[in-house]
């Protein structure tokens, strides 16, 4: 947990109006530096979770007193998400749903699996503000339409928006990967190699790969090999076949130019990660060191052993939540964005390279 959302919690805790602990007894109760409380008080500030002023310290602002009202009554929050299955995403929407709830707006969650569900169910102009959760499904420009006419303002959570007059929570895929690469050259690997989940239609890149390229040709020290490979995701044994097609092309390399790291993006279960390693017997990390992008909140995605890179669902929620809250107190304001800060979690899987 970061600490601005420890400090959030901390928050939560106080009454409105109380006195904020102070930077010197924050700095001692969380072990952190001046600065990260400093950063961390003024990004609170910012949200409206604590007001600072000269003479007067730093106090606690409960927005549920005041934004969950509007002129006509409590406000309408439609959580939309689509029906397929995702432990990532079903963490979001119940965390969210409950975070919107204790703070006075009135919820409603709906599950979708095609726009004419939707279109038929919701007819327009019932909500005030709609949260869009496309979660791996298509978003169609008829879905956006539709969620448009139900609210009044809409935000779209996980996906690229440009030139769309929505809000928008971003993941931060830049940030991923340079963590993920500084993790590895740190641990002394320079031959890293990249497997994606297959998620575009076509040949389309995908960012990962896209960020994978732009670090082998611009690095300093490129690598003295190349690997990117492709895995379809699915509940069934397809995963596990593709996985194993992946690790099959990885140890096809001379050992001298075999990658020692691997960084895998995606849905992948550990369980199938390791599996599609022991399957040709190679030993992780004494063999191959494994970083995964992915949700840190879902424990089959790295088996306290995966290091992952990514973002807690209680993180995205809290974003969520943040611009909820925002665009009901600035409803005229130009529409923004907000990127979720990924983190990164060492475990076994990761270890530094042999001599």
């Amino acid at each position: 947990m970061t600490l601005i959302e420890e400090l959030r919690r901390k928050a939560a805790d106080l009454p409105h109006g109380a006195k904020f602990p102070t930077v010197r007894q924050l700095m001692k109760e969380f072990g952190a530096t001046q600065y990260a409380v400093q950063s961390a008080i003024k990004a609170l500030n910012t949200d409206g979770v604590l007001q600072s002023r000269v003479g007067d310290g730093t106090r606690v602002i409960h927005l549920n007193q005041t934004v969950g009202q509007s002129a006509q009554g409590v406000l309408r929050v439609l959580l939309l998400h689509h029906v397929a299955p995702n432990t990532r995403g079903e963490m979001i929407t119940s965390q969210l749903h409950d975070d919107l709830t204790e703070r006075g707006f009135r919820v409603v969650t709906i599950s979708y699996s095609n726009d004419d569900d939707i279109s038929a169910l919701l007819g327009a102009g019932m909500f005030d503000i709609c949260v869009l959760q496309p979660r791996f499904s298509v978003l169609t420009i008829r879905l956006l339409e539709v969620a448009s006419r139900c609210s009044r303002h809409l935000i779209v959570e996980g996906r690229k928006m440009d030139g769309l007059a929505v809000d928008h929570v971003a993941s931060d895929h830049i940030k991923s990967m340079g963590m993920a690469l500084e993790h590895l050259t740190g641990l002394d690997h320079e031959r890293i190699g990249l497997i994606c989940e297959d998620r575009e239609m076509a040949d389309a890149p995908i960012d990962f790969e896209q960020l994978y390229e732009f670090w082998a040709h611009t690095s300093q020290n490129p690598p003295t090999s190349h690997f990117s490979c492709r895995a379809a995701f699915s509940y069934d044994e397809t995963s596990l076949n593709q996985l194993n097609d992946c690790m099959a092309a990885w140890q096809a390399f001379a050992p001298s130019e075999r990658p020692t790291a691997l960084i895998i993006w995606g849905r992948f279960t550990a369980a199938q990660v390791l599996e599609a390693t022991r399957s040709i017997n190679i030993s992780v990390p004494n063999d191959l060191s494994i970083v995964r992008v992915c949700s840190t909140s879902v424990e089959a995605l790295h088996g306290d052993v995966m290091t992952t890179v990514g973002r807690s669902t209680q993180s995205i929620s809290d974003t969520i939540s943040q611009i909820v809250r925002w665009r009901a107190d600035n409803p005229s304001s130009p529409c923004r964005t907000e990127h979720t800060i990924p983190e990164i979690f060492a475990r076994k899987s990761s270890a530094p390279l042999s001599s």
